[in-house]
């Protein structure tokens, strides 16, 4: 199987790697171009991106990654998925994080603690984003965003269960269940992460 993904940045790449390990480990992955890096509309980018992933790059299943800001999550995937072409629409999975990535990454703040190496209280609620960047060294451009991504893609691939992810935010349900369905469609019986360990 080989998993094509539409992403914005290094921290959404590294998720989706981590998921794409945890879930479907025998998958091959192919990148898109990041979402904003080309001169196209957005909507013309997201068409090209997933027909270009699904015929240039042979992919079963194409991953969209994208952040609401500050919006709703489930106004934003409506709008979105509106710009998937209608011959990449059985091969796709929207995922839309709350605010961003890391939001996403903070719901088990305990977890995400132990990760960087802080008291869970130091993590903000309101958008961890910029210390996550920081503790992670995500914005870096050297070895350190190279750590940085590994760091994020072992996070995802290694809890006993994403339960706690599952339960504490609509949108990564509303993305986990999305990926459990396509991929009973496409041979990948991803496990059910709300079983007990």
């Amino acid at each position: 199987m080989r998993i094509g993904y539409y992403v914005q940045g290094a921290a959404d790449e590294a998720f989706v790697h981590g998921l794409a390990k945890r879930w479907c480990p025998q998958a091959e992955l192919a990148q898109g171009k990041f979402r904003g890096r080309s001169r196209e509309s957005h909507r013309r980018e997201i068409k090209n991106a997933l027909i270009d992933l699904r015929d240039n790059h042979r992919c079963d299943v194409l991953v969209v990654l994208t952040d609401s800001d500050t919006a709703s999550w489930r106004e934003v995937k409506q709008r979105e998925w509106k710009r998937v072409p209608k011959e990449c629409e059985d091969l796709t999975v929207f995922g839309v994080a709350e605010r961003n990535i890391e939001c996403w990454l903070a719901i088990d703040r305990h977890m995400l603690a132990s990760e960087l190496g802080c008291d869970p209280n130091d993590i903000p609620s309101e958008d961890p984003s910029g210390f996550v960047k920081r503790c992670l060294g995500i914005g870096e451009r050297d070895t350190m965003r190279d750590e940085a991504k590994r760091r994020i893609q072992d996070f995802m691939a290694t809890p006993p269960r994403l339960k706690t992810w599952i339960e504490g935010s609509p949108s990564f349900k509303d993305f986990y269940n999305d990926i459990r369905l396509l991929g009973s469609r496409r041979g990948c019986q991803i496990v059910n992460e709300l079983d007990p360990v």
